[in-house]
């Protein structure tokens, strides 16, 4: 008795270790648009989403009304995504089949205007929290993603007391999810995507944010783009120069997790599944008139955008920031993009400075006609390998 008690005893701490090792998968977060269903990548409708390959969907994008209501930005495509149709499982269904969650994303660059009138009194914050949770119980999300961009941005309505009020529109949220899930039995999530380098988190208090979130999602990628005055790369993992040595994903990650000393557990950094073209311009660091418009219908160029064009372009890699890119001597088109060696280098970094994982702006960016998936099979396939578990 005594040996199968030792025995039981044995297979049991076995069994935990197994389960931790479960828990501990890195996160592969994916955004998926309500309205891409219009455009080409239909392909990629809810019920093709490559589930087994990611851990959260952040569906995007509602938006929040001045008066903290919530509105989906495409409600026929809500409809069609999160509701069953004609016997057809949702997506919400066939992620949490496959043990993914769903978030609901809430704002973006074009939906961020109402923010600022949300968060500004204790009202309108409180119509917020409940909103949040009207959708969560007509949908069954898993939480909700806040996309506010950004705090104090004068374009988008922001003023200085935005700083402040983020942080309070974070704390009724978060005291609503958690209560809520309490009485569910259900963990709910609180998470948000939070600017890459360190002058754009001045409207935040972001010592108070990371402790009411719970995963910290970087927006490391547009570090350079059409907008920018001189050619550039769109994600570099490292400095590509020292000019640039803190517009990079390492530097991004360094500033979080070292100067402000957030846990790297709650840290997800960015992989874009796009990028940026440039005319006029056959070189990197150098003049351009902006975004190519001939090849691409607009500024950013998806991966399965990119790959059809490759065979005109000049492949060139960075070794310093880790990135490619591509020339078009005869057009003067160049692109900054990222492909299957700088994802692998990038999940590569993921593993070895242990943060939690990434965000991927977004999952239909490399959907091939064939149904394949490049750049996320190689996320996946690298972040699930033997040295792919959080340490």
């Amino acid at each position: 008795m005594k040996t199968q008690s030792l025995l039981i005893c044995f297979l049991t701490i076995i069994s935990c270790f197994v389960e931790e090792g479960k828990s501990q998968q890195k996160e592969i977060i994916g955004y998926y648009p309500s309205w891409k269903w219009r455009h080409k990548n239909s392909l990629m409708t809810h019920e093709k989403v490559p589930y087994n390959k990611l851990t959260i969907i952040n569906y995007a994008f509602w938006y929040p009304t001045p008066d903290g209501k919530l509105v989906g930005r495409d409600t026929v495509g809500d409809n069609l995504i999160l509701k069953s149709v004609d016997g057809k499982p949702s997506m919400i269904e066939l992620a949490h089949k496959n043990n993914v969650k769903v978030m609901l994303s809430l704002g973006g660059w074009e939906d961020s205007r109402n923010f600022p009138a949300v968060a500004a009194t204790s009202t309108t914050r409180a119509n917020f929290a409940h909103s949040c949770l009207n959708v969560i119980k007509e949908y069954g999300f898993d939480g909700i993603d806040i996309d506010w961009e950004y705090p104090g941005y004068a374009d988008h309505n922001g003023t200085p007391d935005d700083k402040q009020n983020f942080t309070l529109l974070l704390k009724v949220t978060k005291d609503s999810l958690e209560a809520y899930g309490k009485k569910i039995g259900k963990k709910l999530l609180l998470t948000a995507a939070l600017p890459a380098s360190a002058d754009g988190l001045v409207n935040y208090e972001i010592k108070q944010v990371a402790e009411l979130l719970d995963l910290l999602n970087i927006m490391s990628y547009d570090f350079n783009g059409s907008w920018s005055p001189m050619s550039g790369h769109n994600a570099p993992l490292y400095a590509p120069n020292k000019i640039d040595s803190l517009r990079n994903i390492d530097a991004s990650f360094r500033f979080y997790s070292k100067t402000l000393g957030i846990s790297s557990e709650k840290i997800n950094l960015g992989i874009p599944f796009y990028g940026h073209t440039y005319t006029q311009c056959t070189a990197l660091n150098a003049q351009h008139k902006g975004a190519d418009t001939t090849l691409f219908l607009s500024a950013g160029a998806f991966y399965y955008d990119i790959i059809k064009h490759v065979d005109k372009f000049n492949r060139y890699w960075d070794a310093s920031a880790r990135v490619p890119y591509l020339i078009i001597p005869e057009t003067k088109t160049l692109i900054s993009y990222d492909d299957e060696e700088s994802v692998t280098h990038k999940a590569q970094y993921i593993i070895d400075n242990n943060v939690r994982g990434v965000i991927i702006w977004e999952i239909t960016g490399d959907y091939l006609n064939d149904g394949t998936t490049p750049l996320l099979n190689v996320v996946h396939s690298k972040l699930n390998s033997g040295s792919g578990t959080r340490k």
